[in-house]
């Protein structure tokens, strides 16, 4: 069974993040504002421990096994199979990229294919380390949202599929997983306790960092009025237009959170901030190009369009429900 360790990715591209950090920091404490240095060390600063109790959640869920035992339950009729595999994948901390080969495992074990996509649309979206840092980020009532989405995602997909390809499951077959690192099923708990939160860690500061710059940029650099004007107050397609946006512009699910605090101070209505969030999780291009290579053309369109439509009816559904956004 392929591993279920986050994806191997080239230790030049880790650093190749850490490079750009550095330049676009440097270049907005000269072009865009003095003391831009100073605010995005503060910004960090302030999220540091939920960056910190993120990365101890993941190492814990790890080390449960949370993904392992999903794909064993994952069996019986239709709804309870979606039921299950939206609530795993809501719960799981496998990114879009990550659920590659788990979708690949699941499916070469013989779940059902409804779970699968259950699974897969639901779990890039949040898990219980994301929901703490979009607690931290955006407010609590938001990332319950948004964790509300999640799951409402991973049944529409499933049920979708269910209708749209009701005999696939003994007919479709998918690709090879991409590799992992750091695969060994021996390792000690506590070394893979301390490995995934620390890799976490890693990853939720790299890209908070960048995504602080980001927004510190859009803070300056955009007219509040543009924001307002396309995404934001409540013209109808606020929200379709930010789902049609968020995937091949999304950066990573915890970058995007202070970019949507931004975005949100700027103008942004909720309903758009959660339609992006969930469209570019769900739908982000890194993803696409990688699912797109192990899974055939037409579950590629659904799994595309199930994506963009569970975005589009969670912002109208936050709208109409006054969800807000806490900026400080």
């Amino acid at each position: 069974m392929p591993s279920m360790k986050r994806p191997y990715r080239p230790r030049n591209a880790t650093l190749g993040v850490w490079l750009v950090n550095g330049v676009a920091l440097a270049c907005a404490e000269r072009l865009v504002t003095r003391g831009a240095i100073e605010q995005v060390v503060d910004g960090l600063a302030e999220l540091l421990p939920v960056i910190v109790l993120a990365g101890l959640l993941a190492g814990i869920l790890a080390v449960q096994g949370v993904a392992a035992r999903m794909r064993a339950a994952v069996s019986g009729g239709t709804g309870r199979a979606v039921l299950i595999g939206s609530v795993a994948g809501a719960l799981t901390p496998v990114c879009g990229l990550g659920i590659v080969p788990l979708i690949v495992a699941l499916q070469r074990h013989g779940a059902p294919l409804a779970a699968i996509m259950a699974f897969w649309v639901s779990s890039p979206v949040t898990d219980p380390a994301m929901l703490v840092m979009t607690a931290g980020v955006l407010g609590l009532p938001f990332a319950i949202a948004k964790t509300a989405a999640a799951f409402g995602a991973g049944m529409l997909g499933g049920f979708l599929t269910a209708v749209a390809m009701p005999r696939a499951d003994a007919g479709v077959s998918l690709g090879s997983a991409l590799p992992c690192a750091d695969g060994s099923p021996n390792r000690p708990a506590a070394f893979a306790f301390l490995r995934e939160a620390l890799v976490n860690f890693e990853l939720a500061l790299r890209w908070i960092l960048l995504a602080l710059i980001l927004e510190l940029v859009i803070r300056n650099a955009v007219p509040a009025h543009w924001i307002e004007l396309a995404v934001g107050g409540a013209h109808w397609w606020a929200v379709p237009l930010a789902a049609m946006v968020a995937a091949p512009l999304y950066l990573d699910g915890y970058a995007a959170l202070p970019l949507v605090r931004g975005l949100a101070a700027a103008g942004m209505s909720s309903g758009a901030a959660l339609a992006l969030l969930v469209s570019g999780a769900v739908v982000s291009l890194y993803s696409a190009v990688a699912v797109f290579s192990v899974v055939p053309l037409r579950l590629f369109g659904l799994y595309l369009v199930t994506g963009v439509l569970a975005a589009v009816l969670s912002g109208y559904a936050a709208d109409i429900f006054g969800l807000v956004i806490v900026v400080d």
